[in-house]
């Protein structure tokens, strides 16, 4: 009995609560310049978003000091949230497209090069985009995709190659793509290709507290160029500790 009246008196609770936030909520609003002024219209599944006109800069000026300057109610939140509902498919279909553009002139390679509807190897030919874009396939629930990717890492992704390459950009893109990859599927190919290049990447660390800039993935040989970008050095972490765990 006690314990019922005891959850009898904390729903009178939140419901007052609940009341005084939308009177709080009313009073404020009454002054025009706090109503959120912007449109919430949830986009047609058949909008083509290709006869968009960037609208340019020099928006949202309001924010720009870090200020909360609107009154934002339940209703526009609800409202919001069904306008990124709605807006979501287009982002998928974007995704679709840029990936169907990559398998067909690029896949396996570094970057795809659109305009004359080829490839670029410049990250050394480790298959940079794919690797990178593994997390955002199964995020958009693109499996089929995904898979097709995962096969090509495991039958071709080799990080022993002569090449120097960027310590920061590989553990972000390469490294990170394959951890994340792991982390959401949990296919061991994931994992041994990730410590097999992290364990390459590491030499970076051999000869200074702080990384190196380069390194080479065959011979782990470091090339520093004088000095480190500490925000390029103290991101590494993030990739590396997931790997020692």
């Amino acid at each position: 009995m006690q314990n019922f009246l005891r959850r009898g008196a904390a729903a009178a609770k939140t419901e007052e609560v609940a009341i005084a936030e939308e009177v709080a909520i009313a009073e404020e609003i009454e002054d025009p310049a706090n109503i959120y002024p912007y449109d919430l219209v949830p986009e047609s599944p058949d909008h083509d978003f290709r006869s968009w006109s960037p609208p340019g800069g020099d928006r949202y000026t309001e924010y720009k000091d870090g200020d909360d300057p609107y009154v934002i109610t339940p209703s526009i939140i609800a409202k919001s949230d069904d306008v990124a509902r709605t807006r979501r498919e287009h982002v998928k279909n974007a995704m679709k497209h840029a990936w169907g553009g990559y398998k067909k002139y690029a896949f396996g390679h570094d970057e795809v090069a659109p305009l004359n509807k080829s490839y670029k190897d410049g990250w050394g030919g480790m298959g940079t985009t794919l690797v990178d874009s593994l997390d955002t396939l199964w995020l958009m629930d693109m499996k089929e995709e995904f898979w097709e990717a995962r096969d090509w890492v495991r039958d071709h992704l080799k990080s022993d190659i002569h090449h120097t390459v960027s310590t920061f950009e590989t553990t972000i893109r390469s490294l990170g793509g394959l951890l994340a990859a792991y982390d959401w599927s949990g296919d061991k190919t994931f994992y041994d290709k990730a410590l097999d290049l992290g364990e390459r990447l590491f030499h970076a660390f051999d000869n200074n507290v702080l990384p190196s800039s380069s390194v080479n993935l065959h011979t782990g040989a470091a090339v520093s160029r004088g000095s480190t970008n500490i925000a390029e050095a103290g991101t590494l972490q993030v990739e590396f500790r997931f790997l020692a765990e």
